[in-house]
């Protein structure tokens, strides 16, 4: 059973910028890896093309509305949909809210006519993950409680 609903628009964040997937950079609650549908956009050379791929690559808080993604997750899915299997330039919109499809377009091509792409973006960056997090560890710094004063 899934925990997190792909209907929520989330923050993003890459696991390599944020110092790793356990903890959410935000609140600083434990992070869940959770299967989920995400539209992916490739670029290699002038091509552009979309993807839709699901993937256990993405972090999710259950506290605050974040998502961190790792990156050699969605690279290997970058390399897969591209000619020569060679590295791209990759970007993900946000993730795909599948249950937002009626059922009588379910059959139907996601994005053929009458059955729109069930896109919810991430939401813009504003810069402000949460201080001194940084894969669950305390940033380096003063550390309270830890051995004896030296003299």
């Amino acid at each position: 059973m899934k925990v997190i609903d792909p209907s929520v628009p989330r923050r993003r964040y890459w696991s390599d910028d944020v110092g790793g997937r356990e903890v959410c950079p935000r609140c600083g609650h434990a992070l869940i890896n959770e299967q989920q549908t995400y539209m992916m956009v490739v670029r290699q050379g002038g091509e552009t093309v979309p993807f839709i791929v699901g993937a256990r690559a993405g972090y999710f808080c259950t506290e605050c509305p974040t998502v961190v993604l790792d990156r050699p997750g969605f690279e290997e899915y970058a390399r897969t949909g591209i000619k020569n299997n060679r590295p791209a330039e990759f970007t993900i919109f946000g993730l795909l809210d599948l249950a937002a499809i009626p059922p009588e377009r379910r059959s139907q091509p996601i994005g053929a006519e009458g059955n729109p792409i069930p896109l919810v973006k991430f939401l813009p960056d504003d810069g402000q993950p949460k201080a001194g997090v940084a894969g669950g560890k305390p940033s380096a710094g003063k550390r309270k409680g830890r051995g004896k004063k030296r003299k």
